[in-house]
Parts: structure tokens; sequence; C-alpha cells
């Protein structure tokens, strides 16, 4: 048993020295760190539109007038938090973090590639009229300076 475990690593190691490996395993990882950059992102902005919508809240619970757009912003948002609170529950629920975020990012890109947006809206580009597809996708990441990581 032990003779076979040894064996086994060597060979994984032997594989992942492979530099066609290597840079496959580079490119996935870089990939990995423009996810959870875009998930940063998302999560600011749901902050900020969580935000405004008590500054609505308040104003309602005020007995002021609320325009109909801010009716209309207030019910989104909560859509918003509601899809939030259905996909970070069960996540969180996976003991580990890190199988939970790989997770969350297969099941958001395959019904990505399906036309359904999983997380709320203030993870997805504002200026692109479709939802996003896994060519958008690719493309935004091409388009991205990874000199810094």
């Amino acid at each position: 048993m032990n003779l076979l475990r040894r064996k086994m690593i060597r060979d994984l190691l032997v594989l992942f020295s492979l530099p066609r490996v290597r840079a496959e395993l580079a490119s996935l990882a870089k990939l990995f760190l423009q996810e959870t950059t875009r998930y940063t992102g998302g999560i600011k902005g749901e902050a900020k539109e969580t935000k405004e919508a008590f500054q609505i809240l308040t104003k309602y619970m005020k007995r002021e007038k609320l325009s109909s757009a801010e009716k209309k912003q207030f019910v989104k948002q909560m859509i918003d938090l509601l899809k939030g609170t259905g996909v970070v529950v069960p996540v969180l629920l996976i003991p580990l973090p890190f199988v939970g975020t790989v997770l969350l990012i297969i099941v958001e890109h395959l019904l990505l590639s399906m036309n359904i947006q999983l997380l709320p809206s203030a993870f997805y580009q504002k200026d692109k009229k479709n939802l996003l597809t896994p060519e958008a996708i690719e493309k935004e990441l091409e388009e991205k300076d990874f000199t810094s990581l």
C-alpha cells in the first residue's frame, strides 16, 4: 500500500512538472483569480445597492412619497437579496470554503450557458444587453491584463 502511494505521488509530480500541464494549470489559476475578483466586485455593488434600498425604506417609513423608479429599484434589490441568500447560504454550508467557491463558479457558468442568472444583478456587467454567455466571459478574460498577478 505504501509503495503504491509513493508511485502515485511520483507519477503525479512527473505529470505536473510537464511544461504543457504547468501552463494549463497557470491559466486555470488566472481564470479562478479573475472570477474571485468579479465576485468581490459584485459583493461591493450589492452592498451599495442594499444601502440605497435601505434609504428608500426609511423614506417610506417616514411616510414620504416614493417615485415609481424608487419603488422598482426597491423591489429589484429585494429580489437580488433573496437571490444572494439562496445562493450564499447553501455554499456556506459546505465545510471547505474553497470547495464551495469552486462549486459556485461551476454551477454559475453552467447556468449562464442556459441564460439563467444565478447571482444578484451586481455580479453582471451593466453594459451588456444580454446575459453573459461563456463566449462573452472568455472574451472578457482575454481583454483583462494579468501581468499584475
